[in-house]
């Protein structure tokens, strides 16, 4: 395999474009303003220099259409940042200037950013006016790979270290911000079939997994970790599967159905208590067993000095890094 450090600059600007226009290789073309055959030629070529036996391809022609792979998915954000990298050095070879506002990019959950993450940037912003952050919402896979690669100075995660490095494939800084519960939600209407039920759930302990068997649940995408956590949890512990009536992603998504009746949500503490500063009064909670199911553990997680187990972040980052972590001290979970 040819070595894919040495990727010319278009085919870089091909790939994105594609990734851009969900495989349209036609409508790429019409961006980059070349012909689809020559479209397609660069893609061949891209083939070619990225993939091998042992390494899978970034694109597949389904159809009319190339479709990204998992590698493609994990390159599409590290291509697009070299591509906009290069031209704003060749704005400044023509005579032009660099931004000259710091800029710092971060990553976190939908979630998080209405939630404490909101409060470390103003309070960021208030000491440091003169910087600029992109915050990106992506999900906590795309986070990790974007550190990795460069595409993000920080992200804030949920998931283990070790998912963190096999999915980041490399060792990066990660370290804690605070433990987030997980608990149910719920505002049943009064003629509701599982109204009762949920009325009769434990108040003055953790619910166990018995206790919600035939509970209409809200839960987040079958993809995500915390799902699958829980969906095993009350399989191993009852031998019954969950009822799933509602799944979709984000938390405040997911309280939001809870609130209007439709199911008993699962959603994190802090989820709850961010909604608007507020959380609102129709809606009521009950604990889960978490000696069966763990507390989310919060990281923020950022690229290692090499050799040193310390965050390779510098000026604008190492500052935004510290507001951070000093919102997360303030993050108050219930034990």
């Amino acid at each position: 395999m040819s070595n894919p450090n040495h990727l010319p600059l278009e085919l870089l600007e091909t790939f994105v474009a594609i990734a851009d226009h969900d495989g349209d290789a036609a409508a790429a073309g019409r961006q980059l303003e070349i012909s689809q055959p020559t479209v397609s030629k660069r893609l061949a070529a891209l083939r070619r220099l990225t993939a091998d036996g042992s390494r899978p391809p970034w694109l597949l022609l389904k159809g009319k259409r190339w479709l990204l792979t998992s590698e493609g998915e994990r390159m599409r954000g590290v291509a697009a940042d070299l591509i906009r990298q290069y031209r704003r050095v060749e704005a400044f070879a023509a005579g032009g200037s660099l931004p000259s506002r710091p800029e710092v990019s971060l990553a976190c959950g939908q979630q998080a950013a209405a939630g404490f993450v909101k409060g470390a940037v103003e309070r960021f912003l208030q000491e440091q006016p003169e910087s600029r952050i992109r915050l990106s919402t992506a999900r906590a896979k795309a986070r990790i790979e974007g550190v990795a690669a460069g595409r993000f100075d920080l992200a804030v995660v949920a998931e283990a270290p070790a998912i963190i490095r096999r999915t980041a494939r490399t060792e990066l800084f990660v370290e804690t911000l605070f433990e987030d519960r997980l608990v149910l939600a719920a505002n049943p209407r009064p003629k509701a079939t599982w109204a009762r039920q949920w009325g009769e759930l434990p108040t003055d302990r953790p619910a166990a997994a018995r206790d919600l068997v035939g509970l209409p649940f809200i839960l987040p995408e079958p993809d995500a970790t915390r799902r699958q956590q829980f969906d095993q949890w009350i399989y191993r512990s009852t031998g019954q599967p969950v009822d799933v009536v509602i799944e979709t992603g984000g938390w405040q998504t997911i309280l939001d159905f809870a609130s209007a009746g439709l199911g008993v949500a699962l959603a994190s503490q802090s989820a709850i208590d961010w909604l608007d500063g507020t959380r609102p009064e129709e809606l009521t909670t009950r604990l889960l067993a978490v000696r069966d199911l763990h507390p989310r553990i919060v990281h923020l997680i950022a690229r290692k000095i090499h050799g040193q187990n310390e965050p390779d972040l510098e000026g604008t980052a190492a500052g935004l890094r510290s507001a951070l972590k000093r919102m997360a001290e303030v993050t108050t979970i219930p034990r």
